[in-house]
């Protein structure tokens, strides 16, 4: 009997290891297939957060704010994104001529500092950029949103033919689950991962909007060439968490070591890039989000790279609403409780209907 017993847990494990494989498997290999779905998916949660607050608005009446919520945050978001769009292509040029430069200007840096303090750092710098080269990281971000854009009426269709079945959700939910108590649980798992991934995409959103103005202020006094440029990068990479807030200081810092002449200037400017992610990052942003967002710090930066790794960086930039939902369906059975309590950030978890 206790041989036997072993024998099935061991398939059980077996099982359960290359489930989760395959599972990876098919992410990695559909990549370019599954990231527009789960970039409409999250758009689609993004106009249906703003519909939510157009609702709210104390000058409309119940029955207009229904009616023109949901066409409204659309034409508001597809407005946006075709500005955004115009932005970037407007500064491909000036930004490639920039990035050709920069590993070059790096370079000169180096030497510049190895002359000044007669120690050599031409050999560990170099192979540090080597591996972390600043260029190759805007190359990156710019061709994550230059394959978004590129598949835009993809997307485009993909979101809009979600906003024409969602009438038909309720309809389609007590079809699939006609028993009062299973129908009650798959709605509170799917209205739990709906509230809590609008809150994260309109809150994060709104919260990088305020930091890349900040960022554009700053370069912007400080004189900083191409302030525009770097507020934008601060906006975008605020949805990576924690490797973003640091890249988006790093940057302009660098660009600032090779146009000012004073290292207090440098010094300035950095700090002032520092002092604004840290408190939006570690004090406005934890309170707006409260407990919304209870997921280990270490499952977030786990969850970075293997997103990062199979997605690229449009894998970065869905890592943490993915984990979210993951966190709620885990949270919701009995037999996946105690991962959700290991992947939230103090053991608390979404309460089970």
């Amino acid at each position: 009997m206790e041989i036997i017993q072993r024998d099935t847990n061991f398939a059980k494990a077996f099982y359960f290891f290359a489930f989760i494989f395959l599972v990876v498997y098919a992410l990695n290999s559909l990549s370019s297939i599954l990231t527009p779905i789960a970039i409409a998916i999250l758009i689609w949660f993004l106009i249906n957060a703003l519909a939510s607050q157009i609702k709210k608005l104390p000058f409309l009446s119940p029955k207009i704010a229904n009616t023109i919520a949901i066409p409204l945050s659309l034409i508001l978001i597809v407005y946006f994104m075709i500005e955004i769009g115009s932005f970037i292509t407007s500064s491909m040029m000036e930004l490639s001529s920039s990035i050709s430069q920069l590993d070059g200007k790096v370079n000169a840096l180096i030497a510049k500092l190895t002359l000044m303090t007669s120690i050599d750092f031409t050999t560990p710098l170099q192979k540090f950029f080597q591996e972390f080269s600043l260029s190759s990281v805007i190359n990156k971000v710019i061709a994550a949103f230059s394959a978004i854009f590129s598949n835009l009426i993809q997307i485009f269709l993909y979101v809009l033919f979600l906003l024409i079945d969602q009438q038909f959700f309720r309809a389609k939910l007590d079809a699939l689950f006609p028993k009062k108590e299973n129908n009650e649980r798959v709605e509170h798992i799917l209205t739990s991962i709906s509230k809590g991934v609008r809150t994260y995409i309109f809150i994060t959103t709104s919260i990088s909007l305020i930091t890349g103005f900040l960022t554009y202020l700053i370069c912007e006094m400080f004189s900083l060439q191409g302030a525009v440029l770097w507020g934008f990068i601060a906006f975008v990479l605020n949805f990576i968490p924690t490797i973003g807030s640091i890249i988006a200081v790093l940057i302009p810092t660098i660009f600032a070591l090779i146009q000012f002449p004073l290292i207090s200037d440098v010094l300035f400017l950095s700090l002032s890039l520092v002092v604004v992610q840290f408190v939006i990052g570690n004090i406005i942003y934890p309170k707006l989000m409260g407990n919304k967002l209870n997921i280990s710090q270490f499952v977030v930066i786990l969850s970075l790279v293997i997103w990062g790794a199979m997605w690229g960086t449009i894998g970065m930039f869905l890592s943490v609403p993915l984990m979210m939902i993951l966190l709620i369906i885990l949270s919701q059975f009995d037999s996946t409780r105690s991962l959700a309590i290991l992947i939230s950030g103090d053991g608390t978890i979404f309460d089970k209907k």
